[in-house]
């Protein structure tokens, strides 16, 4: 386990706050608070739907960002039988790596995805309990994230299987969370909101990205990049209601 003295890079998270205040409003990062709240809302209540039709479950797999896009493919591929009950399982309050499992093990082919989607699931279930874990956030694959620029010691964070890393990412994201807001650093403070680290963390990958592809690309591909904003509301998975149609 990661200890305290190991963990928060203070110095890099007020760099990244700056460079977000600099670019997002605080009434942009607040409409953000507001809209991951209204989309837990809709997506707990088609967890509680999902009996009714497969559609609901398509409309489920809308809300989530990296999930949408492929969601054609994977509700044809998976069992959809063993992908519900993991849902279920999730909604009911069931050990989360029981969660992992059951929907990392619907037989779709891609599992970064599905575990991409079963912490999405937990994370919209109950916020404040089960942190988000996106590949953004953290990918022990690629050894990149938004986590892994917050901490002292990113290799810390990447256990010997799924199970041990999201353990990590728990214990460093409720760590995070509470230091951070104590220092003032969060959109909204850790008491009042569970979203206040997601909005934070979602600027740190977006600066970040933008950094590296600017130093990368040409001037006139970085134009057509999104701004801050709007990339932290994507990631999110709340830009817009007209996302929740895409790839369908």
């Amino acid at each position: 386990m990661m200890t305290q003295t190991q963990l928060a890079d203070l110095e890099a998270a007020q760099e990244f706050q700056a460079a977000i205040a600099f670019q997002v409003s605080q009434t942009t990062q607040a409409s953000l608070v507001q809209r991951l709240t209204n989309r837990r809302a809709i997506a707990v209540g088609l967890i509680d739907r999902l009996a009714e039709s497969p559609e609901v479950l398509n409309e489920l797999c809308g809300l989530i960002f990296g999930v949408r896009r492929h969601r054609r493919a994977l509700l044809a591929q998976a069992d959809l039988d063993v992908l519900v009950e993991g849902m279920r399982l999730a909604r009911n309050g069931e050990n989360p790596l029981v969660v992992f499992d059951t929907i990392v093990g619907c037989g779709y082919e891609d599992q970064g995805l599905l575990r991409d989607l079963a912490s999405e699931v937990l994370h919209l279930v109950d916020p404040w309990t089960h942190p988000l874990w996106r590949r953004w956030v953290l990918d022990p694959d690629q050894e990149t994230g938004a986590l892994a620029l917050l901490v002292e010691d990113p290799v810390a964070l990447y256990g010997i299987d799924d199970a041990a890393t999201y353990a990590q990412v728990r214990f460093a994201s409720e760590y995070l969370s509470q230091t951070l807001s104590a220092a003032s650093l969060l959109p909204v403070p850790a008491e009042q909101s569970p979203y206040g680290l997601d909005i934070f963390l979602a600027g740190v990958y977006g600066v970040y990205s933008s950094t590296v592809i600017k130093m990368r690309m040409t001037k006139e591909f970085n134009s057509l990049l999104p701004d801050l904003g709007e990339f932290m509301g994507r990631i999110l998975g709340v830009k817009g209601e007209s996302d929740a149609s895409r790839g369908q």
